[in-house]
């Protein structure tokens, strides 16, 4: 992962330089606490009235021609609606004679479309691209370094969170700008917890917790359940496994951890919670009024809303002693390799502009993710439930960063889960795949 040492001097460096040039024309030295002897009145005039003069002069020599960005992303449904109405609002409003033409398609199109684009020299000026698709574009160089965006003088980067920017790191090659950061919950019905005995504003504040809740909250005899363990979605075993400490890989993703002693705790509890859990499910069972606890993303609120389902929400807890941690997936704005410098320079301003609180805060109004701005998440401090959201993004990471998550999950966790759950010893079957997961690993 990309240090932050580097980002934060050069943070620190251009606030220096900015702090020393904010303070106003009349600002001194002396004022500013140099030993440097305050300049008379005509002085300081003159000055001031040189730099501002060379400032109006540099701005009355930079100027754009009119041009055409093409900008290619994935976002088909009704958020791209909302991107489309934010492209349509820059194009109409900005002073650089700048117009975004969008082209938006299938995340399979995408990834099909763009090596072949790159490769022939007519690959689009900037796109979007998700943490689950970068590894190949990076090992291929399909992308250009962006670290420099936070080095221009009117990017706020202390409003970014830290973790933020590192996520989008590949080693030291930036290869995103944040768009758009989305983690998973910890959701609980309100009216179950009461019904109960459970005080519904009080949630658990450890993943034991949760446990002892589900067996609580589960009443068959009522098609109520304490929990949902799905066995073909990676979400629910995962933020288990992070409860206890464990996970699929160690740090740099070279050797399989599937069989670590916290793994054995986890699946154990697993096993508990699969027995307060639905045995079919998909989408409708999470807003189906059913459940009483469960871990899912944001996607599932406007359902929950819909449906009038009194839900609370929370980062996931882990066990006492055990570090909080979560998955997160980011997605960013990435410059190909074949755009050219004056290109990115423009894509730059459209990036700025999206990545400013005004807009930060409608794309979670509107779209339900996470603010990962922190001037935005200052604008949600009355709101419980949408500041929840924000809060993993602080410290989660990327789940299987090099090599992704999918084939780990489909080769290694879920047929792991349905023999364990059909009463397999644990152990041994946790061995057994973890050998196919380092068979992943040295591919």
């Amino acid at each position: 992962m990309k240090k932050w040492s580097k980002f934060a001097a050069l943070g620190l460096t251009f606030a220096m330089v900015l702090g020393t040039t904010a303070c106003g024309s009349s600002s001194t030295g002396a004022e500013a606490g140099s030993s440097a002897e305050p300049q008379s009145q005509e002085a300081a005039v003159e000055s001031t009235g040189a730099a501002d003069s060379s400032v109006a002069d540099a701005a009355e020599e930079k100027t754009y021609e009119p041009t055409t960005l093409t900008f290619w992303n994935g976002f088909t449904s009704t958020d791209g609606e909302v991107l489309q109405q934010i492209v349509d609002d820059f194009n109409a409003t900005n002073e650089w004679n700048i117009t975004i033409e969008m082209d938006v398609m299938p995340w399979a199109t995408f990834n099909e479309k763009l090596p072949a684009a790159i490769a022939a020299g007519n690959a689009p000026d900037f796109v979007l691209c998700s943490s689950g698709y970068y590894a190949p574009y990076v090992e291929a160089g399909s992308f250009q370094d962006v670290s420099d965006f936070y080095e221009l003088p009117e990017v706020n980067a202390d409003d970014f969170d830290k973790n933020v920017v590192d996520l989008l790191y590949y080693d030291d090659l930036c290869v995103g700008i944040p768009m758009q950061m989305v983690s998973h919950y910890f959701y609980w019905d309100k009216d179950l917890y009461a019904a109960a005995g459970l005080d519904p504003e009080s949630p658990p504040e450890t993943f034991e917790e949760i446990v002892e809740n589900a067996k609580l909250l589960t009443d068959k005899s009522k098609n109520q359940y304490g929990f949902c363990v799905p066995v073909n979605n990676n979400i629910t075993a995962q933020y288990t496994m992070y409860a206890y400490g464990g996970g699929y890989v160690n740090e740099d993703e070279t050797k399989a951890e599937f069989n670590s002693e916290a793994n054995a705790k986890a699946f154990d509890t697993l096993k508990t919670l699969y027995e307060c859990s639905p045995k079919d499910t998909d989408d409708n069972t999470y807003i189906s009024g059913q459940l009483a606890q469960f871990i899912n993303g944001p996607w599932i609120i406007n359902g929950l809303r819909e449906n009038e389902i009194n839900y609370g929400v929370k980062a996931v807890p882990a066990c006492v002693g055990v570090e909080q941690d979560a998955a997160v997936i980011p997605v960013g704005f990435s410059v190909p390799k074949t755009t050219s410098d004056e290109h990115k320079e423009l894509v730059y301003k459209f990036v700025n502009y999206w990545n400013s609180e005004e807009i930060c805060t409608k794309w979670t109004k509107e779209c339900g993710t996470p603010a990962y701005l922190i001037s935005a998440q200052a604008n949600f401090a009355d709101d419980p439930q949408t500041s929840a959201l924000s809060e993993p993004l602080s410290y989660g990471h990327i789940e299987c960063k090099i090599h992704g998550v999918n084939t780990i999950s489909t080769d290694g966790l879920y047929p792991a889960m349905e023999e364990i759950f059909a009463g397999a010893d644990i152990k041994t079957t946790l061995d057994k795949y973890n050998d196919v997961i380092q068979g992943i690993l040295d591919k």
